[in-house]
């Protein structure tokens, strides 16, 4: 048994799922979230194959940083935007960002599949 307490470790419960604590955004961008109307949760494909997935306020501007190599986890490693989900709080984009990065770690297959599912209906709309 580690020494360590769950307390120590606010986590613990979370990953055994007895937490059913939500994400909060940090205090800095309360101010900036509070005019906007939705939010994004996005999955990037990367030139080694691996997907980033992440959640912003302005889905343009988030995909200029990553292209411009602002962001240090996609720099230099040509990120194409694959697939988006709109929410409507900041709070329902950071626990869908939390799905996807858990379904991307364990579930790529899944992953490919939702950006073929997205792909599939732009074709068939005639939004390519």
């Amino acid at each position: 048994m580690s020494s360590v307490s769950a307390r120590a470790r606010p986590w613990a419960g979370w990953r055994r799922g007895k937490s059913e604590r939500r994400p909060k955004p940090p205090k800095a961008w309360t101010k900036r979230d509070a005019g906007a109307e939705c939010f994004y949760t996005y999955v990037l494909k990367l030139d080694d194959g691996s997907f980033y997935v992440g959640q912003s306020r302005e889905l343009r501007e988030r995909m200029v940083e990553h292209r411009d190599g602002k962001t240090a986890s996609t720099a230099g490693k040509n990120p194409k935007l694959q697939y988006f989900e709109e929410c409507r709080t900041r709070e329902a984009a950071m626990t869908r960002e939390a799905e996807l990065r858990k379904t991307a770690k364990h579930n790529g297959r899944e992953i490919r599949r939702m950006v073929t599912h997205l792909q599939d209906l732009m074709r068939e709309l005639d939004f390519s």
